[in-house]
């Protein structure tokens, strides 16, 4: 292959809020990303099978993990897939989450010393006809009432946050707790037009971490049509 220079990711952050310290964030443009040109890749742990736009996506991720690694002197090899749980394995010092849309990976790196977890997320915000379906399925209740009283963008943009939100705070939980939980168990409860967010947790099944009703802070952002959320888990005590 005729490989032409490799894009780099550079550093992200696209909330309002200042940048959390001991917590870097890297993005990667995926648009003509060649995971097959990179050379950290090309071995065998490579997923030399998959689709080529599945291969950039793992790849992008990974590559943005690798850098926001670096920039908290960490170690920066490749992450290993978590067995049987297959969630991208941060090395001891630190917790990260990684994530990606068709065009976009992105991956944040966090002090293991300042965060039991992080989890980020990003979603493109487009109407689909199966939308309005879904959403009883993503929301609770309590959600779903609100969401049946909204119209036009505030709708859409409530679905979104609702699911990216959750999304966030199960790539946080899940390293640490080894639950899977259902969307309808966390409901977003508060959010603003500053880019904060709340998610109470609506279950008893991650009662050796965290009670029911507890309180989960998180930031979101709009760029264009693109949806940034993150649960930043910071050690307390």
């Amino acid at each position: 292959m005729n490989c032409r220079s490799v894009p780099q990711p550079t550093p992200a952050w696209p909330f309002k809020q200042e940048a959390l310290p001991g917590l870097t964030m890297f993005a990667l443009p995926l648009d003509g990303y060649e995971p097959a040109c990179d050379a950290v890749l090309m071995d065998s742990r490579w997923l030399g099978q998959a689709l080529p736009q599945r291969r950039r996506e793992f790849a992008g991720g990974r590559v943005c993990a690798a850098a926001a690694l670096r920039a908290l002197d960490l170690l920066d090899d490749w992450l290993p897939i978590a067995r049987p749980h297959r969630y991208a394995l941060f090395p001891v010092g630190a917790v990260g989450s990684i994530t990606h849309n068709r065009s976009l990976a992105l991956a944040c790196a966090a002090d293991a010393d300042c965060f039991i977890g992080v989890g980020i997320d990003i979603e493109e915000v487009i109407w689909h006809p199966e939308l309005v379906a879904m959403a009883a399925h993503v929301m609770c209740p309590q959600e779903h009432k609100r969401f049946q009283n909204m119209e036009g963008f505030t709708a859409l943009q409530f679905f979104y946050l609702c699911f990216s939100a959750k999304e966030s705070l199960y790539k946080a939980l899940f390293p640490l707790c080894h639950v899977d939980l259902e969307m309808s168990e966390a409901e977003l409860v508060s959010w603003d037009t500053q880019g904060h967010f709340v998610l109470a947790l609506r279950s008893e099944r991650l009662s050796k971490h965290f009670a029911d009703g507890h309180n989960f802070h998180g930031l979101w952002a709009m760029e264009e049509d693109t949806l940034f959320t993150m649960i930043p888990l910071e050690k307390t005590g």
